[in-house]
């Protein structure tokens, strides 16, 4: 899968897209110059990789992978959230057995944590590394990712692996298309990507040691009846090279509240520390590894929620360390596009602290 690199995005080079039929009338945001924006898409198609460092925002398709091995530092399974893959975990090591979805089990979705012991598949090996060999039903998701379009289902089990491989076996739930793939993982990411639909690794993100943080889809509990999910967007940091985050929220006392009235969402910019901050604030504030520091904590969407009116709280400012130990303030200021109103758009400020 070719990744594409996106360009820095201004007030005067923007992602042109169609507005949503829900929108309500759209008054764009003043973005300060160098403001980046990255450009997911309405249905939040990519996965936009962010290095701070260059400048850098990498895009990269959100279907094009199904799940992902760590590379290294441990092997732990992961299913592709972004698009709403989830994996249901069966209690049985007969492959040919699993016929269909079980209906007595419930299905597992990717932490926004980026946690590799606490993933959707769980442990699959023992304490010895070996393979336990249990067999997965793995829900491959939408396509597009915020749709309600699926994208079926395989079974999957780990054969085996060694210090630089894994191997699987998966086929359609009816055991049709078994395969038993070997896949060699690279050490220079921080998971190896594979794809069931062309059945080999694709490329996904960056080195390790060349991305902060990621705006994606993630896969989180909805509001319609008990059980519910639905993709949407949030921003994760690269936590297994390092990267860790500490935040400034001078409304901090505030309650979280989709009330257009509430305190929280008429508290005014003018609070944000983003402009007397320092690289000191970053320890004082006390940073953390958990990769969903950011998260969805910078926005909110407003009753009614039809209305597609999206609240961005620009007075929150993020400290980010790297993977090299530089620090960066980091304040978001749109969460659609600002030419056109749709969403899934972000746009931030940041700049590095010295």
């Amino acid at each position: 899968m070719k990744t594409r690199t996106v360009i820095s995005m201004t007030l005067t080079l923007m992602v042109w897209a169609s507005c949503s039929k829900n929108d309500t009338p759209y008054t764009p945001p003043a973005l300060a110059e160098g403001t980046k924006v990255a450009g997911m898409g309405a249905s939040y198609d990519s996965t936009v990789f962010v290095d701070l460092s260059t400048g850098t925002l990498t895009a990269v398709s959100a279907v094009s992978w199904d799940i992902a091995i760590q590379s290294t530092g441990g092997k732990a399974l992961i299913s592709n959230g972004a698009r709403k893959g989830g994996v249901y975990r069966i209690a049985s090591t007969n492959f040919d057995s699993v016929t269909a979805v079980p209906a007595t089990v419930k299905i597992n979705y990717e932490p926004g944590t980026l946690d590799t012991t606490a993933t959707s598949f769980g442990a699959w090996a023992g304490a010895t590394g070996a393979s336990l060999q249990l067999v997965y039903v793995i829900d491959l998701g939408r396509n597009p990712p915020s749709s309600a379009v699926a994208s079926g289902y395989k079974k999957m089990r780990v054969e085996s692996a060694t210090a630089g491989t894994i191997t699987i076996r998966y086929a359609n739930l009816d055991g049709s298309g078994n395969t038993v793939k070997t896949i060699t993982l690279d050490a220079a990411k921080n998971f190896t990507y594979f794809s069931f639909t062309t059945g080999n690794v694709t490329s996904v993100e960056p080195d390790k040691s060349k991305w902060d943080f990621m705006c994606a889809g993630i896969t989180v509990a909805g509001g319609g009846p008990p059980g519910s999910y639905v993709v949407t967007m949030g921003v994760q940091h690269n936590r297994l090279a390092g990267v860790k985050v500490a935040t400034d929220n001078p409304g901090s006392s505030l309650t979280a509240s989709d009330d257009p009235a509430a305190a929280i969402n008429v508290y005014p910019s003018s609070n944000s520390r983003y402009a007397t901050i320092t690289k000191a604030d970053y320890t004082t504030l006390g940073p953390v590894a958990s990769a969903d520091a950011i998260g969805r904590s910078w926005w909110q969407i407003l009753q009614p929620h039809s209305s597609g009116n999206y609240k961005v709280y620009d007075w929150k400012t993020f400290l980010v360390q790297d993977p090299d130990g530089r620090v960066f303030k980091l304040k978001f200021t749109a969460f659609k596009n600002v030419a056109t109103g749709t969403v899934g758009y972000p746009a931030f400020e940041y700049k590095e602290l010295q």
